[in-house]
């Protein structure tokens, strides 16, 4: 374990808003994009919802999170002449944007790494306790205090275990289980690792896959919990206290470039989508003689989540179609693989779902009110906000909405 040279800046927290619904990790308090008990206007004015504050933030994908007192994110800082290429983590003031502490560290590009679409980083923090757990676009683990950003412990997982950063940088969100933080970085050995929440040390690695860009989720299965991984060429079943398989089912991808969320419902169906040739898949799991058995139930090419995320409400998943051609908002049968029906007029876009409403970020910064059914969706409002390649999903938390481009962040009132 390692501890890495870093630029702290701290400063008091002054009060801030406290919001009602923490938003603690990538996908929400559920991991699935999905906010229980929120309250949405049914449409908003011709701008869009009345904007709180807005500030410049450096370059990343990383999606924001929030515990009520704080907001944190990660950003990027390059200048050349100064041979400056750094990666922040950053709390911001949910009252006004301000910043509140950050802590910096060296993170250079590899020489095999193609940034052109972004230089991260893709991660989004994770918030547990008192603790914010964060992964850099060079595999960089690190354990912060939340309220100071005092680094406690950190690990550089490609120097310890030859993790992959992969061509575009590493964009799997950690996820927590138990006393164990626990996120992919592939290898033999060692495709997924789980280490001490408090201390960093490892407890477990284990599995030989390749590295993803995709998030794990947890789901539980007849009362079993399971970590389900998509991996390079297959999504996978895991016993998280040991990193144990327990199933798998091939899903194989050009570029081994499988990144969408798993989407998981308590009945079973697993949703699992890939650009690059590839298309959706549903997976049935079901328990029978104490062991998990993975079968297919359809596949569909003409659904193709790329780099975005999907929603599951009812029998049915949402989601942004289309990878480098026409882009469709999308409604599919998660046990039947049917396609409901598809939305023009939205383009690559993100998605979250609260109070039978979506809310839909598309890359060209325009943001989306839609109600969604199996039978249709109604657009209820629209209002371009964003300008700077917005690939960012929305974060919620109670009746402020946050949105992040390559350039800024906006917090909105959706009273």
């Amino acid at each position: 374990m390692a501890l890495l040279g870093c630029t702290l800046l701290t400063t008091a927290w002054s009060g801030g808003t406290q919001a009602a619904t923490p938003w603690p990790q990538w996908g929400g308090p559920d991991r699935n994009f999905k906010i229980v008990g929120a309250h949405l206007p049914d449409a908003w004015p011709k701008d869009g919802p009345k904007t709180l504050w807005r500030r410049d933030l450096g370059d990343g994908y990383s999606s924001i999170v929030t515990d009520g007192r704080r907001l944190y994110t990660m950003y990027r800082i390059d200048d050349d002449d100064k041979n400056l290429h750094q990666e922040a983590v950053i709390a911001l003031d949910p009252a006004d944007g301000k910043t509140l502490w950050e802590h910096k560290y060296d993170a250079p590009f590899a020489k095999d790494m193609q940034m052109n679409f972004g230089p991260g980083p893709h991660s989004t923090p994770l918030i547990v306790g008192d603790r914010l757990y964060t992964v850099g676009i060079r595999v960089h683990l690190l354990c912060l205090d939340k309220r100071t950003g005092k680094l406690l412990w950190s690990h550089d997982l490609e120097k310890e275990y030859d993790a992959s950063h992969l061509m575009r940088g590493y964009g799997s969100s950690p996820l927590a289980y138990k006393d164990l933080v626990i996120l992919p970085i592939g290898g033999k050995g060692h495709a997924v690792v789980a280490f001490n929440q408090a201390d960093g040390k490892l407890v477990w690695k284990n599995q030989g896959f390749g590295p993803t860009y995709s998030s794990p989720i947890l789901i539980h299965l007849s009362g079993e919990a399971q970590l389900v991984v998509f991996a390079d060429k297959a999504v996978n079943g895991l016993g998280p206290d040991t990193g144990r398989l327990l199933w798998s089912h091939d899903h194989p991808t050009r570029f081994g470039a499988n990144i969408s969320t798993p989407v998981a419902g308590d009945d079973g169906y697993l949703f699992i989508s890939s650009a690059y040739g590839m298309g959706s898949r549903g997976v049935r799991l079901t328990r029978k003689d104490g062991k998990t058995i993975a079968q297919e139930a359809w596949y569909n090419k003409k659904m193709k989540i790329h780099h975005g995320n999907a929603v599951r409400v009812g029998d049915y998943v949402y989601g942004s179609s289309g990878d480098f051609g026409p882009v469709f908002f999308t409604a599919i049968n998660v046990k039947t693989g049917k396609i409901a029906w598809r939305q023009r007029g939205i383009a690559k876009a993100t998605c979250l779902y609260a109070d039978g409403k979506m809310i839909i970020l598309d890359e060209d910064g325009n943001l989306v009110l839609a109600s969604v059914g199996p039978e249709k969706m109604e657009i209820l409002a629209k209002a371009e906000l964003c300008k700077a390649n917005a690939w960012t999903v929305p974060t919620l938390a109670g009746k402020t909405l946050y949105l992040r481009d390559r350039k800024e962040i906006i917090a909105l009132d959706l009273h």
